[in-house]
């Protein structure tokens, strides 16, 4: 979606330069503020220093050099984990995983006054709870698929989202979180250690419940480990758990008609948007 352009500078050291996508790219209601949440979310971890996290050199919002708003950034090393995982000793993926985890509770130590996009909270007007927040992005990836005519059942879905919302109350705190943290393909591994070396894309966060990361879908115990959390959930946590699942599962299948179209992919995604929905009729707040 993003233009990707590697740049080697005189002394051989790489930066990779990040643009906007085309304005022929139909995007999302959440995806349109997609570069700037990054270069946010890279700003608040600079002091961090931390070496699986790219370094943020340069935003520009208004495109005075490239045309449009672009960000440079650390080049980061590494092959993915979607490429890397069939090759890789269980010992070795525990570590991985365990890193992650760690690497996603040192994120979450950022917190802010208030629930929402890093835009938002930044301007002042976050929301004042997280089931309010949670609930309008949920609310805007329905529209997107409405506005393309997609056959979900919406009807069911905005009912259940209702029912079980107020499992949302006992997040009290707007931590930082990357929806996206743990897809294989934003992962980079050492191809000759086998260890972590970076995680790129963080353009999905957003300041909530740190259990919407990707990553808790089907967390191992090593991911819990490093990210010194209990084994076992909350009823409370389990609801969370299942709404952020079917609001990844509602984006999966949306996606499908804003991008190239998989139809596998789509298919399986609306398998298990089904058995979601079910469920989530099952589930009950007490």
């Amino acid at each position: 979606m993003h233009s990707l352009r590697l740049l080697t500078l005189s002394n051989g050291a790489h930066l990779l330069l990040k643009g906007s996508p085309s304005s022929r790219t139909a995007l999302l209601r959440h995806e349109r503020t997609f570069l700037e949440t990054e270069a946010q979310f890279l700003t608040l971890l600079a002091q961090s220093a931390n070496p699986c996290i790219p370094q943020l050199y340069h935003y520009d919002p208004h495109g005075r050099l490239w045309g449009s708003a672009y960000l440079i950034r650390q080049y980061m090393e590494g092959k993915s984990l979607s490429e890397m995982e069939g090759g890789l000793t269980s010992r070795q993926r525990d570590g991985i995983d365990r890193h992650l985890g760690f690497l996603l509770s040192a994120i979450g130590q950022n917190a802010a006054p208030g629930f929402g996009s890093l835009q938002q909270v930044a301007l002042g007007a976050g929301r004042p709870s997280w089931r309010e927040a949670f609930c309008a992005l949920f609310e805007g990836i329905l529209r997107d698929a409405e506005d393309t005519f997609i056959h979900l059942p919406y009807s069911e879905i905005r009912h259940e989202l209702s029912r079980l919302s107020p499992a949302l109350e006992s997040v009290s705190l707007p931590r930082l979180v990357v929806v996206d943290f743990g897809r294989p393909s934003h992962v980079l591994v050492n191809e000759e250690s086998g260890q972590l070396s970076g995680v790129v894309d963080f353009s999905s966060a957003v300041w909530g419940d740190v259990l919407m990361a990707e990553i808790f879908a089907n967390a191992s115990p090593a991911v819990l480990q490093g990210a010194g959390m209990a084994m076992s959930r909350t009823r409370e946590e389990n609801i969370r758990l299942v709404l952020y699942a079917c609001y990844r599962l509602v984006s999966q299948i949306t996606v499908q008609y804003y991008r190239n179209r998989d139809e596998t992919s789509e298919f399986d995604a609306r398998r298990r948007l089904t058995t979601t929905i079910a469920e989530m009729t099952r589930l009950n707040l007490a």
